[in-house]
């Protein structure tokens, strides 16, 4: 295990147990022991304040470690590379929440690629591989929104491509902030989000896009968004809306063309005002 951004640093590993590979194996034709994934856990507590002193409200952002996940398959079927934010420098409780939901969100994408049926390799081609890594879309004293981007290839396959993830956090609580979360009114925000990412895409993509700018629900949306200083951001797989030559389109819906659907007491409240 190593780790990036702070120095080298050994830490008691916790794990997901892909039992799931043991399918994988039968159909590839040979023995694959399940392989546990390996995920850093929360920091540890920080220093306990003395009795009777009341903390005082978070003013400053999170901090933000960066910790390397690698894991191989036992018969070199797959390799698995991660870099893994991890939250600290707040009160425990919300950082301990926080860090544990990044890690189920992590081992998700793990296990839907290991666990996936992958082939065997055949002479002279590589292993499956698997790339995460991540980015801070805000990051301040009430609001974290992180970008996740993963990038899959399965041995013989012309190129990899590209999956895009996310997931934003209300800090003083450590809760997981869910996109309907933020709007007052899901139907109205759910025509003005469709119609100003059709209107985006148009710009980026001209003739590539593929997509109607119609969606039945939010959920269309929900795979992969974040909260920015300029407006919601929301990202789509190689491949969904375009060309897979136009990797993983994004598009940023500003805050004045939501201010009249974004929840004023919600999580993105302080955006509008």
């Amino acid at each position: 295990m190593k780790s990036a951004g702070r120095g080298p640093r050994r830490m008691t590993l916790v794990g997901v147990a892909l039992a799931s590979l043991m399918a994988a194996a039968a159909c590839g034709g040979s023995a694959v022991t399940a392989r546990i994934v390996i995920i850093t856990p929360a920091p540890g507590p920080a220093t306990p304040l003395p009795s009777g002193v009341t903390p005082e409200p978070t003013l400053a952002p999170p901090t933000i470690t960066t910790f390397l996940v690698e894991s191989n398959a036992p018969d070199n079927r797959w390799k698995v590379t991660l870099k893994k934010p991890v939250l600290g420098g707040i009160s425990d409780a919300p950082a301990a929440k926080m860090n544990k939901a990044i890690t189920d969100k992590v081992n998700g994408y793990i296990s839907a690629f290991t666990g996936g049926g992958l082939p065997a390799v055949a002479s002279g081609n590589g292993p499956s591989t698997f790339e995460g890594s991540y980015s801070i879309a805000l990051n301040t004293a009430t609001i974290v929104s992180l970008r996740f981007t993963v990038l899959t290839y399965v041995t013989g396959a012309a190129h990899p491509v590209g999956e895009p993830g996310s997931i934003t956090f209300a800090v003083a609580t450590g809760s997981t902030v869910g996109l309907a979360d933020l709007f007052s009114d899901q139907a109205k925000a759910l025509s003005t989000v469709a119609s100003q990412c059709k209107s985006e895409l148009t710009k980026a993509l001209a003739g590539d896009l593929n997509w109607d700018g119609k969606a039945s629900s939010l959920d269309f949306f929900n795979k992969a968004w974040t909260i920015t200083p300029l407006g919601l951001e929301f990202t789509f797989a190689q491949g969904a809306l375009a060309s897979e030559a136009s990797g993983m389109p994004s598009a940023t819906v500003s805050w004045s063309s939501l201010k009249s659907v974004v929840k004023a007491s919600g999580p993105a409240g302080e955006f509008i005002h």
